[in-house]
């Protein structure tokens, strides 16, 4: 849809128009974030990329808040949708967790600015809108990053029980052990301080993952 296509009233249409118009903005939305960062993401800006008035924007998004529970939405969507594609073909539960690492880290480099909202920036939690009328989008957006956190536990617990009966606690420790040491390298690397300590970021990144999947599947952690 054309950008002056979107800026016609939401009176005038469907409520199919609606949607379409609705997922241009989101897209709009995604694409300021994704080329310029959070910090340039406002309903000013998203109104002049799209040409509609702020008056107009907020008959699709009422506040910046379910502007910003989409975004989540979209983003944990598309990272699901890289996740369940690369252990699709996967059958060996150690297989599958290498596959699900490298495809967490591909997409925290490809999207840094989605990465950015998704893991650090501090938005509102679905809890903080129990009584709102934001409560059953924050609802849907826990849903959608629900399901990457079930698709890993579950990977996560069969590559422990394939020596043992994993203990639900221990899969929730590694999992939080895991995801800690993740993310601190892609902080690191996304901010650009690793290339300032390492010569070589990818292969520090290649070898963190390898010496943790090792530790991993001795479970050295104990």
């Amino acid at each position: 849809m054309s950008r002056a296509g979107i800026a016609l009233s939401k009176i005038t249409r469907s409520e199919k128009e609606i949607e379409e118009v609705r997922n241009a903005i989101l897209e709009e939305a995604l694409t300021i974030l994704r080329e310029e960062g959070f910090e340039k993401l406002s309903m000013y800006q998203l109104g002049r990329r799209t040409n509609m008035t702020a008056a107009n924007l907020y008959n699709y998004f009422r506040n910046k808040d379910q502007l910003i529970i989409a975004i989540h939405k979209k983003t944990f969507e598309l990272l699901y949708a890289m996740l369940s594609k690369a252990v699709r073909k996967e059958a060996e539960p150690m297989a599958k967790l290498k596959k699900i690492i490298k495809t967490f880290l591909t997409f925290a480099k490809k999207y840094p600015n989605y990465y950015d909202i998704m893991f650090n920036r501090r938005v509102p939690q679905v809890s903080d809108y129990y009584g709102t009328s934001e409560e059953s989008l924050a609802r849907e957006e826990y849903e959608s990053s629900a399901r990457n956190l079930n698709l890993v536990m579950s990977i996560g617990k069969n590559v422990l029980s394939s020596s043992s009966e994993p203990d639900v606690r221990d899969v929730e420790f590694y999992f939080i052990r895991t995801f800690s040491e993740l993310h601190g390298i892609v902080s690191l690397y996304n901010s650009g301080i690793l290339k300032v300590i390492v010569k070589n970021p990818e292969r520090a990144m290649h070898r963190i993952v390898d010496d943790l999947l090792t530790a991993y599947i001795r479970r050295k952690y104990r």
